[in-house]
């Protein structure tokens, strides 16, 4: 069929409306048991919304979703799109404190649930949560004073017209966790949520022939916005699973004639790390895009598949604003600025820095409304991270003269020894090469001198029995020496966030342990934060 373009609106409702006035037997959603039309698409959108309307939801109103990535949750998540409702997505791994945050501070009046997780919303106490709205049996009873709808009862309603939403209305709330502070909520429109979408059309080139796969959880910004709403915008089909599967991903492949999907570097690694196949390299997969893939594994998993990985710069506050296209962006970056946004490297005193000078990556529109709006009931977070009229990223980078970003850092991972600045995410990357290392993180200790130290704590691939000795040898055989680790601790597991990021300021204050190798004389265990 080739290409097909979207002329907007940028709403999320119109979107699916016009594909489905145009390509209403093109299929949109694939699992390994149907196949969903852009069609029916908008019919279960309109009965989700109906569903929420006779719940007594108004446009603006916020509808908390906690779902698994099943075609229920597109479903859902369109459904609020239609009726106005301002969705809130919840990691499905948030419970106790981290659930009631989000759902108090966002004032979601319905909650959206997988039925396995009502035992875990049960447990909560949410003063202004009117209902749920739960997907399947559930196996417990509900909360008390909740009313209990089933998903499924949604083909009762009737279909409710598309309320009408302009592209600066907002769209949904993405909770982002930190490492040491509670959630923030980015605060997308529809044309900042469709501006994440719309890049990655041009970036992967999307048509209507084109099948995206998906393994990443909805409720973050990659799978619902790259894979999913970018398939949408280009009127292409997107596959989705629940989780990735290093079995089963090159025959899901292989069974939808998938060409484009998104990766994170461990799943680029954890699929080169398979034996070879007498034919891998003959698959459908065109491009797959993402970020902190090593080069050396970027370069092996080209050769073995012939996919072309498109190395990008991006965050939930303003999407993707930085991609090669159009033959432009020098090897080793992560391409230029996209034409909604500017991008510079600002000092800590935000004063614009020369190109290949590192500094704060620093970020806004070049037009309205195409980054985040800032973050929910967060005045004093949202002025902060604005300051000076340039969102601040908190990433170390630089641009070349030509305008390549290049990613350098986390600005409060970095560490300085030697008079050198260390790049926490260089000394990882330099050390997960070792084929015995499955996880590792870097991170600042206090030096007996003026700067820092660096440790590393290390999770080992299951039966690998590296030495301290062995790898810091294989540190020194593939580092700077100023970087080399001077303290090493093999762990069983990295301390993380809900939602995968590692805590390093819980590694930081554990310090020095008993455990620890140093490679040089022993020194007294401190559990001494670096103050970085």
């Amino acid at each position: 069929m080739g290409a097909y373009d979207y002329q907007g609106p940028w709403t999320m409702a119109s979107i699916i409306d016009d594909r489905a006035e145009k390509l209403a037997d093109h299929p949109a959603i694939l699992t390994l048991e149907r196949a969903i039309s852009y069609g029916e698409l908008r019919t279960r959108a309109q009965q989700v919304a109906a569903q929420l309307a006779s719940l007594g939801v108004q446009p603006g109103d916020r509808v908390a979703t906690m779902q698994d990535a099943t075609p229920d949750y597109v479903f859902t998540w369109l459904g609020c799109a239609w009726a106005g409702a301002v969705e809130v997505p919840v990691n499905t791994e948030y419970k106790g404190q981290f659930l009631e945050h989000v759902l108090e501070e966002s004032g979601a009046s319905v909650l959206i649930v997988q039925a396995r997780y009502v035992s875990v919303v049960a447990r909560v106490t949410i003063p202004q949560l009117r209902h749920l709205i739960v997907v399947g049996t559930p196996q417990h009873e509900l909360p008390a004073g909740k009313v209990g709808h089933l998903l499924a009862d949604a083909s009762t309603f009737a279909m409710l017209p598309m309320v009408p939403r302009s592209e600066s209305d907002l769209l949904y709330i993405l909770y982002t966790s930190g490492t040491t502070g509670l959630s923030k909520g980015v605060m997308h429109c529809n044309r900042s949520a469709m501006w994440a979408a719309r890049v990655w059309r041009e970036l992967a080139a999307l048509t209507v022939d084109d099948v995206g796969y998906s393994y990443l959880p909805i409720y973050h910004v990659t799978a619902r916005s790259a894979l999913i709403k970018a398939c949408m915008i280009a009127g292409a089909s997107c596959v989705l699973r629940e989780r990735f599967s290093v079995t089963d991903f090159w025959a899901d492949v292989d069974r939808h004639q998938a060409t484009f999907t998104m990766y994170m570097g461990s799943v680029v690694l954890f699929l080169t790390q398979q034996p070879e196949r007498p034919g891998e390299g003959n698959n459908s997969l065109r491009v797959a895009g993402g970020a902190a893939c090593p080069p050396r594994v970027a370069a092996e998993f080209t050769r073995r598949f012939g996919t072309q990985l498109v190395e990008v710069y991006g965050m939930t506050e303003v999407g993707t604003v930085s991609g090669p296209r159009r033959g432009m962006g020098a090897p080793g970056t992560m391409g230029r600025p996209f034409e909604h946004v500017e991008i510079r490297i600002h000092d800590s005193d935000d004063n614009p820095l020369p190109p290949n000078t590192r500094g704060e990556i620093v970020i806004r529109p070049a037009e309205p409304y195409a980054i985040m709006q800032g973050y929910w009931q967060r005045p004093e977070a949202t002025v902060e991270a604005w300051r000076n009229l340039w969102f601040h990223t908190g990433d170390i980078g630089m641009l070349n003269e030509a305008g390549d970003l290049t990613f350098v850092d986390r600005l409060k991972d970095a560490m300085r020894r030697r008079g050198e600045n260390i790049s926490s995410f260089e000394v990882e990357r330099a050390v997960q090469a070792h084929p015995s290392v499955r996880e590792c993180a870097a991170f600042a200790i206090e030096s007996e001198a003026t700067e820092d130290e660096v440790m590393i704590a290390v999770v080992r691939h299951d039966g690998a029995e590296p030495t301290a000795e062995e790898l810091h040898h294989f540190c020194q055989e593939t580092m700077p020496r100023f970087a080399v680790p001077r303290f090493i601790r093999f762990v069983e597991s990295l301390p993380k966030t809900p939602t995968g990021r590692v805590q390093k300021h819980i590694l930081r204050d554990t310090g020095i342990t008993p455990d620890t190798f140093e490679r040089t004389a022993p020194r007294r265990p401190s559990k001494r934060p670096t103050g970085v």
